[in-house]
């Protein structure tokens, strides 16, 4: 059964382990409101009558998602967009993208970068050393992130969620006492910064955003320090996030060792709905 949680509910939801992971979260947030099927499954639904669902580790779940797709087919939306592990095989519902979300094992990390597997590696980090960049942690969005956030949307094609993530960041750290940003700087001038969260019960350590401005390897920069900072603080892996089917952003994850972990299917259900049309 749909059932849709109240603000108090919503909130206890976003900070049980359930929610913790920050695409939930964000989603939550993002939503205008949120739903759970079956106290399984969570839904989110806005105002322009669209919905995501996440059916994350379905398993032998299947005939519940097909009765909570039939069951949101009722109400009066026109789009159903769907992540799942695996593709849901019905005439109305179309296939956007496969992804795999990768990560990277820090036990089998070498940080010493010896031998010619880290050949390449060696060669990024001693030119990122030449730009004397240094980091911060910090949970405060201020004017000079939301310039570099406008420069870097100006740059790059995002899906919904990925707008959905990025603008409420704000709100994700105002309302949330985990996560924080590793940022980046030149001399004393910002120049990125990547969002960092934890799944604390299996020691992973979740880099979902990237933002930063044209700078030389600042992106390898800040996967270097992302490294060392889960190694410090005892990570078994480093959550790296999908490739978004971007074949330059696969490459750059390979080059760092990382593996493809979760296989993620998003699919978009249209529908045929006469309560929207009569409106």
């Amino acid at each position: 059964m749909l059932r849709f949680l109240n603000k108090t509910e919503k909130e206890e939801l976003q900070r049980s382990g359930y929610m913790y992971e920050h695409l939930l979260c964000f989603y939550s947030m993002a939503s205008d409101r949120t739903a759970i099927f079956n106290e399984t499954f969570p839904v989110f639904l806005n105002n322009y009558n669209e919905a995501d669902i996440v059916f994350f580790g379905i398993g032998d779940k299947k005939e519940q998602t097909n009765k909570c797709l039939l069951e949101l087919s009722k109400l009066p939306l026109k789009i159903i967009n769907i992540i799942t592990p695996v593709a849901l095989e019905e005439p109305n519902i179309m296939l956007r993208y496969v992804d795999w979300d990768y990560h990277i094992n820090i036990k089998d990390f070498d940080f010493d970068l010896k031998g010619n597997k880290h050949k390449r590696i060696r060669y990024i980090v001693k030119q990122f050393q030449k730009q004397q960049y240094h980091t911060k942690i910090g949970r405060k969005l201020t004017p000079s992130h939301l310039y570099i956030l406008s420069r870097h949307l100006s740059r790059h094609l995002f899906d919904v969620w990925d707008f959905e993530e990025i603008l409420f960041l704000d709100k994700f750290f105002r309302e949330h006492k985990h996560g924080f940003m590793i940022e980046v700087y030149k001399e004393d001038r910002l120049i990125g910064f990547d969002v960092i969260d934890f799944f604390e019960d299996n020691r992973i350590m979740v880099v979902p955003l990237g933002i930063y401005l044209e700078a030389p390897r600042i992106s390898d920069f800040l996967m270097y320090e992302n490294l060392k900072y889960a190694k410090e603080n005892h990570y078994e892996w480093l959550d790296i996030g999908l490739t978004c089917g971007n074949i330059g952003l696969q490459h750059f994850k390979e080059k760092w060792n990382a593996v493809p972990k979760f296989k993620i299917i998003v699919q978009k259900m249209i529908l045929n709905n006469d309560k929207i049309r009569s409106k």
